[in-house]
């Protein structure tokens, strides 16, 4: 027998950080249950958890134990069966949401976890392995491992296009007695390898551990004369943390001969009877506690849940409370205080009227797509900068943003509405526009979601600087819109997400300037139209923009200048020009701070996090100006 795993490259792949995107653990979490339930909910005692934990069925209980892995709570088998790890899981996750810790789920744990393991199958498009080579019954996360071919094992390789995550299956047919024991022997033993964990039965196996710069978790059995199974390995890096909880499902998902003890399709009716339940009375599952929003999806289905939890202060985090219907989603920043019945323009928890976000449905089905991705996605939310902006300011209303079909490629901010619009159209243009740049790329999918995220990023803090400038009565000495091109870029280098370094920045401003480039360059020579306009010409903007970048930090970014992107006599301004620019935005903007977020009259302003040198910057594999390695700064090549 000879098994070869090679799990253990030399090279420095780095899990993608398209992946981290991916996974909203520090946003929402909402699960589409699309079973419906004509049982009675009658008997159903919310305040007892003994009374939820009967009702769930044994696919609900796994369900559980899955959200459990996925938020990290819990490494064991999610196969319905709450033993004590199973309860220490559910008692620790209690306990940091502020609950009793009574390790047995409550109404609200059942909606939460379920909430984020479905939530977690749709963001990775979870499915389980077609016509696998093996022989094995395993699922596997298809939008990370969209490479696929045959090995040398008798199974197959599945990965990533950079290779820092591999799944390989494994077949040996004629295997003899204790097989299975040498082949635990020769993995436990291999060299450069240190394992941390094993579990051994007479006839299978679990090894886990770490080889070089990549982790590994390997799991076979042997039946008569047939061993099956499979190796994963993946970058070990800060970002890997994430891949870990993953293992764990993919584990779960195992089984080496077929032989799935799954006797029907899953069903969720008590789920589904929650989340009517909560939405029915507008609080959560749990009595006196306040809880996700539902009502009824398009097409008749049930709405969305969603997990809750709390970050270290007491105040809600990143999730969202939301409403769906017919005419489209309308959701919130969990935790989000509804506008003060006395007129107060500053809620109970010292923050400013909160932002409204709305999801429209075109109404050409065209842009069917453009509306289902905002929606899926949580658009709005999930850019850091509005998100760090909601609650911020005291304004005199609340600021809405909104998505919908205009019949125009246009985002733009509506003073009437006070609400900030972003077309389809737009969505769809600059999805043309990055299937354009990204051919010829080793991953064109993927470089042309980059260019249209970032791009919307960018253009939707452009409209945001329009919306403070008139909710805030800020004064605008000069052309609004280079004013509010300015504020975007100063908001996207002030890092507002933690998780985020400076070149990952850089990426999103130069994919930014990089639309404003194409858009220069395809529409022709300027006209009187043109220079009348209240927005500066495309190619002054490109200019702008990168001034910006290198004027707030020449060094890191100084191949701008040395590879001729921008002219010396601009650049040498550019310090100055830059470092005033972000003082006259701060002084304009600090008088309108709530109280929650008045600064300290000890406290300097600057954040004084340290940020780690960039690795040295390597080619793009398909040659692509676009492409990235996503740990070099693109400005530095």
């Amino acid at each position: 027998m000879n098994f070869t795993p090679k799990r253990y490259s030399s090279r420095n792949a780095i899990v993608a950080l398209a992946f981290l995107l991916a996974l909203p653990f520090a946003a929402s979490v909402r699960p589409a249950l699309a079973q419906t339930s004509n049982q009675s909910t009658s008997q159903l005692d919310l305040n007892s958890s003994d009374s939820i934990e009967s009702a769930l069925n044994i696919w609900e209980k796994r369900l559980s134990q899955e959200g459990l892995i996925v938020l990290g709570y819990y490494n064991g088998f999610a196969d319905g069966s709450f033993g004590q790890s199973s309860r220490n899981a559910i008692a620790s996750y209690q306990g940091d949401h502020k609950r009793p810790s009574t390790g047995k789920l409550s109404a609200r744990d059942t909606l939460e976890l379920g909430g984020a393991a479905l939530d977690l199958r749709k963001q990775l498009q979870w499915r389980p392995l077609d016509d696998s080579k093996a022989g094995v019954t395993i699922s596997y996360p298809a939008a990370l491992l969209t490479e696929r071919q045959d090995n040398t094992l008798g199974g197959e390789t599945l990965q990533t296009a950079d290779g820092a995550l591999t799944l390989k299956t494994a077949h040996f047919p004629n295997s003899g007695p204790g097989h299975i024991d040498a082949l635990f022997k020769s993995l436990s033993n291999e060299q450069g390898s240190t394992v941390t964990y094993q579990l051994k039965r007479p006839n299978w196996f679990i090894l886990s551990g770490t080889a070089g710069d990549r982790k590994f978790y390997s799991r076979f059995e042997q039946k008569g004369n047939d061993i099956r199974g499979y190796d994963l390995s993946w970058t070990a890096n800060e970002a890997s943390k994430v891949v870990d909880n993953i293992s764990v499902l993919i584990s779960n998902s195992f089984y080496p001969f077929g032989d799935n003890s799954a006797d029907s399709d899953p069903s969720y009716p008590t789920l589904v009877q929650l989340a009517n339940l909560a939405g029915a009375d507008g609080q959560g599952a749990s009595s006196g506690d306040n809880g996700p929003a539902s009502g009824s999806g398009s097409g008749g289905q049930p709405a969305d849940t969603q997990a809750q939890s709390q970050q270290n202060d007491g105040q809600a985090g990143n999730q969202t409370s939301q409403s769906s219907d017919k005419d489209g989603l309308t959701e919130q920043k969990e935790g989000a205080l509804p506008p003060p019945t006395d007129g107060s323009l500053v809620t109970s928890d010292g923050k400013g009227l909160r932002f409204v976000y709305h999801y429209f449905p075109p109404e050409d089905s065209k842009f069917n797509y453009a509306y289902q991705w905002a929606v899926d996605t949580h658009l709005f939310l999930n850019i850091p900068e509005i998100d760090g902006l909601d609650g911020l300011f005291v304004t005199p209303r609340p600021l809405h943003y909104v998505t919908r079909q205009c019949n125009t490629i246009n985002a733009f901010y509506d003073k009437k509405n006070g609400a900030v619009f972003l077309c389809y159209e737009m969505i769809d243009s600059l999805l043309q526009m990055g299937q354009a740049l990204s051919k010829g790329a080793s991953d064109p999918k993927a470089l042309t979601i980059e260019f249209v995220r970032d791009n919307l990023r960018f253009i939707l803090l452009h409209e945001s600087g329009h919306a403070l400038i008139d909710l805030l009565d800020l004064p605008a000495v000069g052309r609004e819109e280079d004013s509010v091109d300015q504020l975007a870029s100063v908001m996207l280098l002030a890092h507002v997400d933690d998780s985020e370094n400076k070149n990952d920045i850089a990426r999103v401003l130069q994919l930014a300037s990089v639309w404003f480039k194409v858009n220069s360059q395809s529409s022709g020579s300027p006209d009187v139209a043109s220079f009348a306009d209240e927005h500066s010409l495309d190619a002054q903007r490109y200019f702008n923009l990168l001034c910006m970048v290198y004027g707030l930090d020449p060094q890191d970014n100084g191949a701008i200048v040395d590879n001729g992107m921008l002219p010396k006599e601009r650049a040498a301004r550019c310090p100055d020009e830059a470092a005033k620019i972000n003082r006259s935005w701060a002084r304009l903007l600090l008088p309108h701070f709530s109280p929650r977020f008045q600064p300290k009259s000890d406290s300097d302003g600057g954040n004084g996090a340290s940020q780690q040198n960039a690795l040295a910057p390597q080619s793009a594999a398909g040659g692509n100006p676009l492409e990235w390695d996503k740990n070099s700064n693109p400005f530095a090549k």
